[in-house]
């Protein structure tokens, strides 16, 4: 058991990038850290790690060695799991969410799952779609909540549970004016090309032939909302469960334009029980605010 305390320790490190955030990912001091690697490097007669540098990082052997680890520490969770017969492994969630759904979709969810289940420990990070789809492929997440990525990997699950139409955001100064003539005539607060939906919004402006007046680019709906609301400009964006207040929120009909969100997961993830609920969760959450879909 020692062994498999270690590699997940490996694991850690190499989602985290060193040993100090390792260490507060599972719950160990960076000097407890250190020592298991030299036990497990002890163990293995190979050195992992690359220590002429400052922090220490792992070297080609290590990483090498970290899929390896993954499906060690994957088969044991998947023993666990089905002799335990329900959705405990080790209680563990480690999740990827776009952040638009950090304000109100993801508390209201894991508040939800853990007063149901106390000792249920989770880990959230946010990210970008495209960021988040990489850490779930490559085994860093247990799952990710975000936009429904343009391909989808045969080893990988994907789930959705919500349609978020994407509205213009305005002061309440725009009057009558239609939100074309508001987009081209306002600055523009642009959201995040980097972002999926970001794309999404910029492919929409180009086929409706808008040509906006650019004057920042943000990538959290609350950056957005904060500068639109002290008069800087209109953006698009996803619309939460609840509008910003303050703000005129416009649709950008006759065309409905949306973006889906989801839950990805790989396959096999030994934690497809607790994944599965966090879908349910989120469903329902977003089936109340008006914008639930059925889950393929």
């Amino acid at each position: 058991m020692s062994s498999l305390r270690r590699f997940r320790t490996l694991i850690a490190i190499a989602e985290q990038g060193n040993f100090s955030d390792a260490a507060r990912s599972v719950y160990l001091t960076p000097a407890a850290v250190s020592q298991q690697m030299k036990a497990l490097e002890a163990e293995l007669g190979v050195e992992l790690f690359d220590r002429s540098r400052r922090p220490p990082g792992l070297n080609p052997a290590g990483y090498a060695l970290i899929p390896k680890a993954r499906e060690l520490v994957r088969i044991y969770d998947s023993i666990l799991d089905s002799m335990a017969g329900d959705i405990a492994v080790g209680e563990n969630l480690t999740i990827g969410t776009v952040p638009t759904t950090m304000s109100e979709m993801m508390p209201r969810a894991l508040r939800a799952m853990q007063r149901e289940r106390e000792e249920l420990h989770v880990r959230l990070y946010p990210g970008l779609s495209e960021e988040l789809y990489t850490q779930v492929d490559r085994g860093f997440l247990d799952a990710a909540v975000l936009t429904e990525p343009p391909e989808i990997a045969r080893h990988l699950v994907w789930q959705p549970f919500a349609q978020q139409p994407l509205v213009l955001l305005a002061g309440a100064d725009v009057g009558e004016a239609s939100p074309r003539d508001i987009l081209r005539e306002r600055p523009y607060i642009r959201f995040a090309r980097r972002a999926w939906v970001g794309r999404k919004i910029d492919r929409w402006l180009a086929a409706n032939r808008i040509d906006v007046n650019e004057r920042m680019e943000l990538d959290t709906l609350e950056a957005v909302s904060a500068m639109v609301a002290n008069g800087l400009g209109v953006s698009i964006v996803p619309l939460n469960l609840a509008p910003p207040p303050g703000l005129e929120v416009l649709p950008l009909d006759p065309e409905r334009l949306f973006r889906t969100l989801g839950v990805l997961s790989r396959r096999d993830n030994a934690r497809h029980r607790l994944i599965e609920w966090l879908r349910r969760e989120l469903g329902q959450i977003a089936s109340e605010a008006g914008q639930g879909v059925e889950s393929e």
